[in-house]
């Protein structure tokens, strides 16, 4: 959230990491907290409120540090600060503005922060390293415990309607969790983009690990009976696809990964998977649904266009206007019914931000860092992970979900990252991998305050 447009030196860095470490280790805590809903394990937890407890002593030390003081926001963050003074400004316009003090605005406040937490803590490349680590264990364990208790006891948490009478059992969450099968989807689908790209090169032992994990992720995404997990599954390959340099082996192998795939699927899996292609299979119908959805839900946000029925309350716009009783499942839809069209292009700014991070990134690493190089690897990852989601906000609501936000925060986090190697590398005099590239601006953000402006 912080920036500076000065150079920092090696002292004021050390001043900065040194000022923020206490803070950046309770982050580390709140995302275990929050990933792993400690205090729906852990009841006492739960008493005291620990992650709101956690949230106010990780801003109390933000606000109070040095480092804060006579600062400026980036333009991510000012889209974000814009579209919550929006839902403030517009409550005597919106529909039901009680919902959206009591709901919307704190629902959007816990997903804004993992922005505003990460770009002013995660303020050099090892605490890159371990925020990533810890979001992808924590995720890791939230497939495999709902998995192991399938496995052990049968557990599947939701069901999905067949036609007729028939229902099928569909694998969400752990009991302590709080997604659904499209959920559960997505975090497998979130993970695979970071092993592949970050974890699997470390070592040939962390390859096999690797190799062990895909294959137990595609089974447990079979039994989420998610059809936009698939689809989000075949974009991270095309993904992977198109960033390789063996490209040729890639195709073979994903051709012979697909039949092997589909040839043990049982009857279910297939006829749900096939609904995505196909008209004949026996839940098209559910497919078709969801495409009946979409246009639904944009009927609804046409009913207010411009301002929007206030922020949170895209489940009672469709339950009054359509007769649906149901959030948007649609990124898009949802917006558009909540902070209407001029909301819609706040948060279109705000990722737009967070693509140019990346593409940013992405032009400074080539021909600089070696493929091996965690920030290369790093890099990749992201850009995979948000061709991924861009498809997944098709199928999912997601204004105020973690995700936009928290990887919002890593783009500017790592291009100040990629931006503070390279400046290093060159007052080293280290050469570059490219001699025509073209020399690197000198930019000292933001939010960080050791690394980039946007």
């Amino acid at each position: 959230m912080i920036s500076y447009s000065n150079k920092f030196n090696e002292e004021d860095k050390k001043g900065v990491e040194k000022e923020t470490y206490v803070a950046f280790l309770l982050y580390l805590l709140y995302l275990v907290s929050f990933f792993l809903r400690l205090p729906a394990r852990l009841p006492f937890l739960g008493v005291i409120r620990f992650d709101l407890l956690l949230v106010a002593v990780i801003s109390f030390f933000i606000f109070s540090t040095k480092a804060t003081k006579g600062s400026r926001l980036d333009s991510s963050s000012k889209y974000l600060l814009a579209i919550f003074f929006y839902s403030i400004v517009t409550l005597p316009l919106v529909e039901w503005p009680g919902s959206v003090i009591n709901n919307g605005m704190v629902a959007f406040v816990k997903g804004a922060i993992f922005y505003f937490f990460t770009v002013n803590l995660v303020v050099n490349e090892k605490r890159l390293k371990s925020v990533i680590s810890v979001f992808v264990v924590c995720n890791l364990v939230r497939v495999l415990e709902p998995l192991a208790l399938n496995i052990t006891t049968g557990y599947l948490g939701s069901a999905t309607h067949l036609g007729g009478d028939d229902f099928s059992g569909r694998l969400a969450g752990a009991p302590v969790d709080t997604i659904n099968p499209n959920g559960l989807a997505f975090v497998i689908a979130t993970v695979i983009p970071f092993l592949h790209y970050i974890f699997a090169p470390v070592s040939k032992k962390t390859l096999f690990i690797y190799l062990l994990l895909i294959p137990i992720l595609l089974y447990t995404m079979g039994l989420t009976l998610s059809r936009s997990g698939v689809l989000a599954l075949a974009i991270i390959a095309f993904g992977i696809w198109l960033k390789s340099t063996h490209k040729f082996l890639l195709l073979v192998l994903g051709v012979v990964g697909l039949a092997v795939i589909f040839m043990n699927l049982n009857e279910v899996q297939r006829d749900r998977y096939l609904s995505i292609v196909s008209d004949d299979a026996r839940q098209s119908s559910s497919a078709a649904g969801r495409i009946d959805g979409w246009s639904a839900d944009f009927s609804v946000a046409m009913n207010r266009p411009i301002i929007g029925h206030g922020l949170g309350t895209s489940r009672e716009a469709n339950w009054n206007v359509a007769g649906r009783d149901q959030v948007s499942h649609i990124l898009w839809a949802e917006i558009w019914q909540e902070i209407g069209l001029i909301g819609l292009i706040l948060f279109i700014l705000y990722l737009s931000a967070m693509i140019r991070n990346f593409r940013e990134a992405a032009r400074l690493i080539k021909g600089r860092l070696a493929k091996d190089d965690f920030l290369y690897r790093c890099t990749q990852a992201m850009q995979v992970w948000l061709l991924m989601n861009l498809l997944f906000s098709l199928a999912s609501y997601g204004l105020k979900s973690y995700e936009w936000y928290l990887f919002g925060g890593l783009s500017v986090v790592l291009l100040g990252a990629v931006r503070t190697r390279i400046t290093q590398m060159e007052e080293e005099g280290a050469p570059s991998k490219s001699t025509e590239l073209a020399p690197v601006k000198r930019k000292f953000p933001l939010a960080r305050r050791i690394n980039h402006q946007n």
